[in-house]
């Protein structure tokens, strides 16, 4: 455990790696409408019926919800408060998700804050649990272990997250030593 402890700094930087390589792969698919007579052209992939999706990436998702945020803002402005305020949902939700990446960051400039480490832990946690229900969320049964494979920047961000949450459980404890007394 002193091995963790001594070379945080250094898988901190691995986990931001491994963050920066998930978002860059498929999270998610943009659906296109093309009719079940034609094919779905590579990279396209077909989810059901008339609709093909079309991979998209953990930024390139995070990028259209963040401008889906500021065209809801701009309307909440405007005066159209109620129609818009359930669709703040999802900016939200991908504002947790790239959360972590901040919270690493800061905790690789300064390494030694408990309460960073705590915030880290949270963000960490709950971008976890985000991810996992969106992905639930946009498959059915039939497609799961389709999809399993063609996404695999969400399964890698989920592996990174699992990963980072028991090493910061991990240095959390051995920042904790217990008194002796003599």
């Amino acid at each position: 455990m002193s091995f963790i402890a001594e070379n945080k700094v250094l898988w901190r930087k691995l986990v931001l790696a491994l963050f920066i390589i998930s978002m860059l792969g498929p999270w998610t698919f943009e659906l296109l409408n093309v009719p079940a007579q034609y094919p779905c052209d590579k990279p396209s992939v077909r989810l059901y019926g008339d609709f093909c999706g079309y991979p998209m990436s953990g930024f390139g998702a995070f990028i259209w919800a963040a401008g889906g945020f500021f065209y809801i803002l701009d309307e909440l402005i405007k005066g159209n408060i109620a129609a818009r305020i359930p669709e703040l949902i999802i900016p939200i939700y991908t504002w947790i998700i790239i959360l972590p990446f901040f919270s690493i960051l800061l905790l690789i400039w300064n390494k030694n804050s408990r309460r960073l480490q705590t915030i880290n832990l949270v963000a960490w946690g709950l971008a976890c649990l985000l991810t996992l229900t969106m992905f639930i969320l946009q498959t059915n049964r039939d497609q799961f272990v389709h999809f399993f494979y063609l996404l695999w920047g969400i399964w890698l961000y989920i592996l990174v997250a699992i990963g980072t949450i028991i090493f910061e459980i991990l240095v959390l404890r051995s920042n904790t030593k217990p008194s002796r007394d003599i």
